[in-house]
């Protein structure tokens, strides 16, 4: 196989491929014989037509085939060949095929610009200095211990901070609307219930919030 590579600028290039005659007829025997397996022609039975009489009636489709897959290789192996790498598909045309003879095709693509980074032994990094703030450290472990607690049933003492108490709990609100949740955990003295320290230190059939 012949290829002749031109550069038209830094990034666009352009190859004239030509394949072998030889190959070509191969690929247009192959290729007619499978026509002639399934072709139905007049005065034949299926199967039976001389490979002359499916080349000539089926000529258009035949070298269409033939160009579809010899074209695809030959790119690959003319781009292999030269340590090219298109970006995209390239585009091909001029395409000419015919029995007996070469089959010759020019395509064009685009390729990533060479550039050359320098000398990099003459770049020095600084790695910045890492403050570790040992408060944010501690309230990091403390989330992750948080996340990783389970709860167990205290028995023996009344409730008291810090303690997680299930209950069924009533919203009232001013217009005295109740609003009912089941099976509440609630951590006494958290943050986000401060008035659950209200309780009491034992736990109680029924206790008023306000």
């Amino acid at each position: 196989m012949k290829t002749e590579f031109a550069d038209v600028n830094e990034t666009r290039k352009n190859v004239r491929v030509e394949i072998p005659s030889d190959v070509v007829d191969a690929e247009i025997d192959r290729i007619a014989r499978d026509y002639s397996k399934k072709a139905r022609i007049p005065g034949f039975r299926p199967g039976k037509a001389p490979a002359r009489v499916i080349k000539q009636r089926f000529k258009d489709q035949i070298l269409h085939d033939v160009a579809h897959d010899l074209i695809p290789r030959a790119m690959d192996d003319a781009l292999r060949e030269r340590g090219v790498e298109p970006v995209d598909t390239p585009d091909v045309r001029d395409v000419n095929i015919e029995e007996g003879q070469p089959l010759t095709f020019t395509a064009s693509f685009d390729t990533v610009p060479s550039f050359d980074p320098g000398d990099l032994a003459t770049i020095s990094l600084r790695r910045p200095a890492v403050a570790i703030d040992e408060e944010a450290v501690n309230g990091a472990l403390q989330r992750l211990r948080d996340r990783a607690a389970r709860h167990e049933p205290v028995e023996g003492r009344g409730v008291d901070h810090g303690d997680t108490v299930t209950m069924d709990l009533d919203r009232t609100d001013p217009n005295g609307a109740t609003d009912t949740h089941k099976d509440v955990s609630v951590e006494l003295g958290a943050k986000a219930n401060p008035r659950t320290t209200r309780l009491g230190s034992s736990p109680t059939p029924t206790s008023r919030i306000e």
